[in-house]
């Protein structure tokens, strides 16, 4: 797949046109899955390349709406995941002031048209481009016959009555409700971020931890411990993380730190990956070092089961 960040790199790519989509697509869930795999099913029908247009930073940022918005999927989890779907071409498109105030129309003509030359165009329902969100399926359905393309809605997918949405991830998210997020999601929730050094006091109980640096605007899930897969150096590791305070010790701040199960080596610097599976408990206060080493050989155990029938 290649990525494209600006438009003045687009050369020669799209002379016999393309199959496209285009979204926010924070955290890939299973309806924006929907959008990606028939993106590429006419693609491949036609013949043609399939691209995704996207946006960063996310449009609400930019326009002051949700100035301390939390992402689902970093920049690279979203490459990632957007890859695995076959897709030939990821535009991501910087999303600017100057951008937000292009019309529907301008953004279909220049970006769509004249740039991507697509043939075929698939569209969420709850998906809008150009200023004043004036841009959706209807204007592209009008619009149509004009620049010789089609173009085709996604409805929202539904899971228990409700339509999958980023919104309703994040909401279960900051519950630590972790297999109702999944459900939406298709997957486990992933946080990826760089070992650095702490205080080291898990190792003079038995249970050394690992400190992520998770960038500020990645969604944590709610304050607890949790059972997870981490990743690194290519392996899966089993292992259980705790989100939160460290209210036993100086409650300052928000940590995420992982004690990795069988695994003893130097991780400071290096990047890991942690498959967040399911919430064990929240977090709380221990009256010392012993209360808190019992509390830790009993969520061991707890993990070790839960992620044995993942």
């Amino acid at each position: 797949m290649k990525i494209i960040r600006s438009l003045e790199l687009i050369q020669n790519e799209f002379q016999n046109g393309s199959s496209l989509t285009l979204g926010n697509f924070d955290g890939i869930h299973v309806g924006h899955q929907t959008l990606l795999l028939r993106t590429v099913e006419k693609a491949r029908e036609l013949g043609l390349p399939s691209v995704v247009v996207t946006y960063f930073p996310n449009p609400s940022v930019v326009l002051g709406k949700k100035p301390n918005f939390k992402y689902l999927s970093s920049e690279k989890e979203k490459e990632e995941l957007v890859r695995g779907f076959g897709i030939d071409y990821l535009l991501v498109l910087d999303f600017t002031l100057e951008l937000s105030k292009m019309s529907a129309e301008d953004f279909l003509e220049k970006i769509m048209i004249q740039t991507l030359n697509a043939k075929h165009i698939v569209i969420g329902y709850n998906h809008f481009f150009g200023a004043e969100r004036r841009g959706d399926f209807n204007l592209l359905d009008s619009n149509k016959t004009k620049y010789g393309y089609a173009v085709e809605l996604k409805e929202a997918v539904l899971k228990k009555e409700s339509k999958i949405s980023s919104s309703l991830i994040r909401g279960y998210l900051e519950k630590g409700e972790m297999e109702e997020a999944k459900t939406l999601l298709g997957r486990n929730y992933h946080i990826t971020g760089i070992v650095f050094e702490g205080a080291k006091r898990g190792r003079t109980i038995g249970f050394p931890t690992a400190n992520i640096k998770v960038p500020d605007d990645k969604l944590l899930p709610a304050i607890g411990v949790y059972a997870c897969f981490a990743k690194f150096g290519g392996k899966d590791h089993k292992g259980m993380v705790n989100i939160g305070n460290n209210p036993t010790f100086d409650g300052q701040g928000l940590h995420v730190e992982v004690n990795v199960f069988d695994f003893d080596g130097d991780l400071y610097g290096k990047e890991v990956e942690l498959e967040i599976v399911l919430k064990i408990r929240d977090e709380k206060k221990f009256s010392g070092l012993e209360e808190l080493k019992d509390q830790l050989t009993k969520d061991r155990s707890s993990a070790v089961r839960i992620l044995n029938f993942n």
